[in-house]
């Protein structure tokens, strides 16, 4: 017998191992009209870069961690993709209509050509400044709406893969709480009134969501969104009621009391910090405050790099210089606007949120026109983008001084001011001295009053 139970957990053992399934997924695609030289798949704590060769194909096996939602990104797009270990997917779009093109075939194409469909569904049902600006009641009604309409679409492609549903079922649950954790502030925001505050029972559907949970953090880009537009409303009705503004300091704070030490924890704050640590007066508690929170090490690295750069571009330091191309001609640099304060915007002819400031800094121009301060744009477009910047600066009748930078991102003017994102305004004295390295937007009421102060 003893022998028998041997033989039969021998037996059992090696079933166990036969059916483990494969830690490799399968991914291959063709992009018509390509520019990029990579396809990217990231989420679940992993991150892979695929070459896209001359004829736009790529791929690759993946090593996934784990079942669940990820991003494929291809260049500057992106598309939500369910990818599962042992399977394989194959996916055809045309970058230049990317979200109406994606195509999926292979083992999991029936559930990634449903989330092609159900984004498509959002890009035309899905009005943020419509379905914000409605009162409470009917907001929570569209919602409710909108979740019947995607559970109609979902049956409508017959899907039979129940991982797949859990998974659906639980970023659903996610992305509902999400919209109402950013309904207050997107309301304000929307309709202008700032003072506008929700019923006292309007977060009651969240009390059984669990703001702690550090697996669901691991593996839902979801539940990561959530939890930052938690701490973020958290910190706005703290700041809304008591007036400090310091939101960066109470945000970090906040995250440190409530998560414990690990991944989650260290993992909002480095990645808030990415952008979030900024050259102003709080610098220094914002960095003592993450560097004494029990943080990776590798992140603590480089956070510390940077904070140490930031400390070069705080305010009453010398500002890093700049020499270049002029739209009319020549070059400029900032050596030969010593005597005036200056203004620099920080754009490219890509970027939508730089475009949307023009009107507001073409007004502010105009209204200080006499006074001693100069507006400089900074392009950092690539040279492959020269003539569009060119014709653009034309087009849209830009004024101050427009130049280009000479090296895109990597331009040093840029890299000194670790410029991260734009658009990026930067406010220097007639002694060639940081006002702000981080000033205020056009749009932003507060440039015009920081102006006002200083001239």
């Amino acid at each position: 017998m003893k022998r028998l139970s041997l033989f039969a957990l021998v037996l059992f053992v090696i079933s166990c191992k036969q059916e483990e399934k494969p830690e490799y997924f399968v991914i291959n695609g063709t992009v018509a009209n390509n520019t990029a030289e990579t396809a990217m798949v990231r989420g679940n704590d992993f991150e892979a870069k695929i070459p896209i060769d001359a004829n736009g194909v790529f791929a690759d096996t993946l090593h996934l961690k784990n079942d669940g939602f990820y991003e494929l990104y291809v260049g500057r797009e992106r598309t939500e993709v369910y990818l599962e270990k042992g399977k394989s997917l194959s996916v055809n779009l045309n970058a230049d209509e990317f979200d109406e093109s994606v195509k999926y075939t292979g083992d999991l194409a029936s559930v990634n050509n449903f989330l092609a469909a159900k984004y498509l569904w959002g890009e035309q049902k899905m009005d943020s400044k419509e379905v914000f600006l409605l009162d409470e009641n009917n907001f929570k009604q569209r919602l409710s709406q909108n979740q019947k309409s995607l559970d109609s679409l979902y049956a409508a492609n017959k899907i039979d893969n129940e991982n797949f549903k859990k998974k659906l079922d639980e970023e659903a649950k996610y992305s509902h709480a999400l919209m109402l954790e950013n309904y207050k502030d997107a309301h304000r925001y929307y309709s202008g009134d700032e003072t506008y505050r929700v019923s006292d029972d309007f977060y009651d559907e969240l009390k059984n969501i669990n703001y702690k949970d550090t697996l669901a953090y691991r593996n839902s880009a979801g539940y990561q969104n959530l939890l930052d537009a938690h701490f973020n409303r958290l910190v706005n009705e703290e700041t809304f009621e008591s007036g400090d503004n310091n939101q960066t300091v109470m945000y970090l704070k906040k995250v440190n009391e409530t998560l414990p030490n690990g991944y989650a924890k260290d993992k909002i704050m480095s990645s808030y910090l990415n952008f979030g640590l900024k050259p102003d007066e709080s610098l220094d508690e914002v960095f003592t405050i993450y560097k004494n929170s029990n943080p990776n090490p590798e992140n603590l690295a480089k956070l510390t790099e940077r904070y140490n750069l930031l400390k070069t571009i705080t305010a009453g330091n010398p500002s890093p210089t700049f020499n270049y191309e002029n739209h009319k001609g020549g070059t400029t640099d900032l050596a030969s606007l010593k005597g005036k304060f200056v203004y620099i915007d920080v754009w490219a002819t890509w970027c939508g949120p730089c475009i949307r400031e023009i009107p507001s800094l073409k007004a502010v121009e105009k209204d200080y026109h006499n006074k001693n301060v100069k507006f400089v744009s900074i392009s950092i477009d690539e040279a492959k983008d020269y003539d569009k910047w060119k014709a653009m600066v034309s087009e849209k009748d830009l004024s101050g001084i427009q130049l280009m930078a000479d090296n895109n991102w990597k331009s040093k003017f840029v890299q000194d001011y670790a410029i991260l994102g734009i658009p990026r305004f930067i406010l220097i004295d007639p002694q060639g001295n940081i006002v702000s390295a981080d000033a205020p937007r056009p749009s932003d009421p507060m440039l015009r009053k920081t102006l006002d102060g200083l001239l």
